[in-house]
């Protein structure tokens, strides 16, 4: 059941599908059925930007079922170019450049995979841009 309903909704988790408020310009992401500012429910879809920085984080030792083999899990809190916040996983970044006010990207990933139809999950995640010190000097 869990599989059906993700693949019915996979454009918003494939390409961070929101809404946007068309009578105030307010984004929200996951949607929403009535603007949180001006209360209209005139929303239109819109694609979130993929660039923007971790506000909070925190490392999962232990995580929920079928999630086990991505422990330590990281997890943050990231504010895209637009001001909306939203929860991701932070992958192929090596610890010392996790932190608050790190500039991240979002990326397509596996999420996991269903264990009753066997269907592989995918989503976003993302990943720390660092600037190569090397590319800086030369």
């Amino acid at each position: 059941m869990m599989a059906i309903q993700y693949w019915r909704n996979k454009d918003r988790y494939y390409r961070l599908i929101g809404v946007s408020c068309t009578r105030c310009g307010r984004d929200f992401f996951p949607p929403v059925y009535r603007c949180r500012k001006c209360g209209s429910e005139e929303l239109k879809d819109k694609e979130m930007p993929k660039e923007g920085k971790i506000v909070t984080f925190t490392r999962l030792y232990e995580t929920l079922p079928g999630f086990e083999t991505q422990a330590p899990l990281n997890l943050a809190i990231v504010e895209l170019k637009n001001g909306v916040k939203v929860l991701g996983q932070v992958v192929d970044t090596p610890e010392e450049l996790l932190k608050i006010g790190a500039h991240v990207r979002a990326v397509f990933r596996r999420i996991r995979v269903d264990g009753e139809s066997g269907q592989i999950l995918y989503g976003y995640k993302f990943v720390v841009e660092h600037v190569d010190a090397r590319r800086e000097t030369g």
